[in-house]
């Protein structure tokens, strides 16, 4: 029987020759499947999770990346349904689409260029920016977590790299869309973004399925930075269709009076695993992490973070938005630890919970740790239905029951989207439309 070492590293060997990476990003493959077997299981690994065959499946695609002239309609097609702008037309800072691992298009507006913006895929950034890559690549996200960590970090391929030099703003989005059109795929981009010191960034990347897969693995990954006095909102958003396992690993640092506001939205699937690491690593750090879900059918989650304080005066705040139905489940897990060199401060965490009918399950289990006297940490969460008042009271103004519970449940979301561009706002809204009206 083959280890699970060897069967990873002979995939890594597949992988790495492909790209042909560095030395130096090899071995961090090879170390992560050395801890594969040492680390624990995460709650939301799939109980029949064939290593191998995943194995196979992440390093069986080609690395072509077509010109731009050269673009099937297809993917064109793909665009349109997720609902990106044309893109020769777009008013986007840059569109950079990966279909199942391959980046095959990429629009990049010449004031980014001009600005000395890096935008590109991770894998030419490993070997044509090595001295930036190799400082932060897999710094924030780990493969000590646990086994999913780990297999990403030994056979991540794909993905987009950011860098945005000291003191520039970009005042526009850029964008990142990763599209799964196999069925039995697996696929493990990863995503860095690095805001130097005062820039300002905020990075859109979305996940979809187009057609239902009945069984594919999103193990993607991210790690966000922002550096001393740096502004980076980042925004997902996945909706998936089909039987589709989504078990991203993230983590992301926070520096001296910088700022991270990121934001999740999950539409679809059938299991999702997402508990990012957030440290708070200078004096006046501050992170706002909001994740909306949609669960319905039999469809189960593990949601929630770890924020981690590791200096004075850091500020953090964590909303968790929930709507379920049928038979759905979530386990939302919020930790919050302060560190004995943090000092004055300041961690909030709520779980909100929009229960439509019997037979859905939500559990909260929150996590306060402070190692010192000087912080303020707070928990709250909400458990709750629709209320037959608000119901009746829609009703009364012409609106049907059905289209009362749509507004009612896109009211509860819509605090924690409304800063995103209107174009997405109203997307969100209508996927959220459709699957109130799906069975």
């Amino acid at each position: 029987m083959k280890s699970s070492y060897s069967i990873l590293k002979y995939y890594i060997d597949e992988i790495s020759k492909k790209l042909k990476e560095p030395e130096w990003a090899y071995k961090l493959r090879l170390k992560a499947a050395e801890l594969y077997d040492k680390v624990p299981t995460p709650p939301w690994m799939p109980e029949d999770f064939d290593l191998e065959a995943f194995a196979a499946k992440a390093a069986q695609e080609e690395f072509v990346k077509p010109s731009e002239d050269q673009i099937p309609e297809w993917y064109k097609t793909i665009l349109d349904r997720i609902g990106v702008p044309d893109i020769e037309q777009s008013m986007l800072a840059g569109v950079t689409v990966m279909v199942n691992e391959n980046v095959v298009y990429e629009a990049q507006k010449r004031e980014l260029r001009k600005k000395g913006v890096i935008l590109k895929s991770l894998d030419e950034a490993v070997r044509e920016h090595p001295d930036i890559v190799k400082k932060f690549l897999h710094r924030a996200q780990t493969p000590e977590s646990h086994k999913l960590a780990a297999l990403h970090v030994a056979l991540r391929r794909g993905g987009t790299f950011v860098y945005v030099p000291k003191g520039v703003r970009v005042p526009f989005p850029v964008q990142a869309f990763f599209v799964i059109t196999e069925e039995q795929l697996a696929q493990t981009e990863h995503t860095l973004i690095i805001a130097d010191e005062r820039s300002y960034l905020h990075f859109i990347e979305g996940c979809i399925v187009p057609i239902p897969a009945p069984y594919s693995v999103h193990l993607g990954g991210s790690e966000f930075y922002a550096l001393t006095g740096s502004r980076l909102r980042v925004s997902s958003l996945e909706n998936w269709l089909g039987e589709v396992v989504h078990v991203p690993v993230k983590g992301a640092e926070v520096h001296e009076n910088a700022q991270l506001e990121e934001l999740g939205v999950a539409l679809g699937g059938i299991r999702i695993g997402m508990r990012p690491k957030i440290r708070l690593v200078g004096k006046g750090a501050k992170v706002s992490y909001n994740n909306i879900a949609f669960l319905k059918r039999r469809m189960s989650s593990w949601s929630g973070s770890t924020v981690i304080h590791e200096a004075p005066k850091t500020r953090s705040s964590v909303v968790n938005r929930s709507v379920m139905k049928d038979q759905s489940f979530e386990e939302f897990l919020g930790e919050i630890i302060v560190k004995k060199d943090a000092r004055d401060v300041i961690g909030h965490q709520a779980c909100n919970t929009l229960l439509l009918n019997d037979g859905a399950k939500n559990v909260t289990i929150p996590k306060l740790v402070s190692e010192v006297a000087e912080a303020d940490l707070a928990h709250e969460g909400t458990v709750g239905r629709i209320g037959e008042e608000q119901v009746f009271y829609l009703r009364s103004m012409g609106f049907d029951e059905h289209e009362a519970i749509q507004m009612l449940t896109i009211g509860f979301i819509d605090p924690l989207i409304q800063d995103l561009p209107a174009d997405y706002v109203r997307a969100i809204r209508e996927i959220v439309k459709m699957t109130l009206g799906a069975s």
